[in-house]
């Protein structure tokens, strides 16, 4: 499952010890004491300034983020370790793969402490993604394959996918005769398509499943409109749950064609549906009807840490724009999926959106990602995902 290579050592310019064993496994390059010429994904055995030994990880030279830790006081990262951590992962979040409830993240990185290592199940399909280069030269995919199919999720194929802007946007490990371009799967007892190879991410946002399902419970009777709503997932749980018209903007034209798809999957009446192709942004900004409940789930603004001060203001300019456009005493639900803003930080953003809105609001729920999505208490940056739902007055 891991590709061994012969350890090198590597040491802190800085004493990180506290750091590192209170359960952060990361390490980024200005703490360490030079760069060796080694390969991404190489296993390296870290020692302190004093050249106390710390733990064993993979060497990431190429990236900020130079260095992971998977084994903490060990000098050898075995593959029995390996499949102890997947096993465990997987008696853990069994329970989501249920009828009417087959699709959940097996493996979330360093939650499951399997660092830089994404699974994803839907259905009878397996997807995995490794996060950068030398995840990638660390991880043995095929390897990952050949356990997946052992285990007891009735799994048929395997697809390592890759970024969509490469030339070879997937692998197929595991080839079980799946349509990979229109598999189906459930969430909550709702049905959805993806376009798997093409489709962001491993092929769905699994993390907003519980936040859609709130979605759901609240919708009924209201007008709902759904801002960057790619497939329309809040969407259909919206349709699903009783509201009276439900409207989702979204730039990508595919998107939009597969929203109203997903919208019709689940036996929802087409015309209760609008979905409009549009830049949201500009859109926003000329539209003049005002609906119910409003949902903003925009990209991440904050892809790293310097885009911190710019994210900080386009939030609260897309998260005002929105709220221009809910009903009085009505709904509004703001989410960012950027590690780099705390939460804390997003709830800042979102009481300056609603006081430039001259609005009041009460926090009905605040919340992040779900139960298979885990991470490091000690690695807040993992605890990307924030979900705030607003009662405007």
């Amino acid at each position: 499952m891991i590709r061994q290579t012969e350890p090198f050592r590597l040491e802190l310019s800085r004493d990180l010890s506290k750091h590192l064993k209170r359960g952060n496994p990361w390490v980024f390059k200005d703490a360490l004491r030079d760069t060796p010429k080694q390969g991404p994904g190489a296993i390296a055995h870290l020692y302190s300034p004093r050249s106390e030994f710390i733990g064993t990880g993979f060497y990431c030279p190429s990236t900020n983020l130079a260095f992971r830790m998977v084994a903490l006081d060990q000098k050898k990262i075995t593959v029995e370790e390996v499949i102890r951590r997947a096993q465990a992962a997987l008696v853990r979040k069994r329970h989501l793969h249920r009828p009417g409830q087959n699709s959940f993240r097996l493996f979330n990185g360093e939650g499951d402490g399997l660092p830089g290592l994404v699974c994803d199940v839907y259905a009878q399909v397996a997807v995995l993604k490794l996060d950068g280069e030398a995840a990638s030269k660390f991880w043995d995919p095929r390897a990952l394959a050949e356990w997946l199919m052992g285990t007891d999720l009735g799994l048929k194929t395997v697809y390592l996918k890759r970024r969509n802007n490469e030339e070879e946007k997937g692998e197929l490990l595991v080839d079980g005769g799946i349509n990979l371009t229109a598999l189906r799967f459930h969430e909550n007892g709702n049905t959805f398509e993806t376009h798997l190879i093409d489709a962001a991410k491993t092929g769905f946002f699994l993390d907003q499943r519980d936040n859609r399902e709130l979605v759901g419970r609240m919708a009924r009777g209201k007008t709902l409109l759904n801002l960057f709503g790619y497939t329309g997932g809040f969407s259909v749980f919206a349709g699903i749950g009783g509201a009276k018209r439900v409207t989702t903007v979204d730039i990508a034209p595919a998107a939009i064609a597969a929203a109203q798809k997903n919208w019709e999957l689940n036996g929802l009446a087409p015309e209760l549906h609008e979905g409009i192709t549009a830049d949201a942004f500009a859109w926003l900004k000329a539209e003049k009807r005002q609906w119910d409940f409003v949902i903003t789930d925009p990209p991440s603004f904050a892809p790293n840490a310097k885009a911190v001060e710019a994210a900080k203001k386009a939030y609260v300019d897309i998260f005002a724009d929105s709220i221009r456009l809910v009903a009085p005493g009505g709904l509004f639900a703001a989410s960012s999926c950027s590690g780099h803003v705390s939460f804390d930080l997003f709830l800042e953003l979102c009481q300056e959106a609603v006081s430039r809105s001259r609005r009041r609001a009460r926090v009905a729920v605040a919340r992040g990602q779900p139960e298979d999505h885990p991470w490091p208490l000690a690695l807040e940056e993992m605890r990307y995902l924030k979900f705030v739902l607003l009662e405007l007055d």
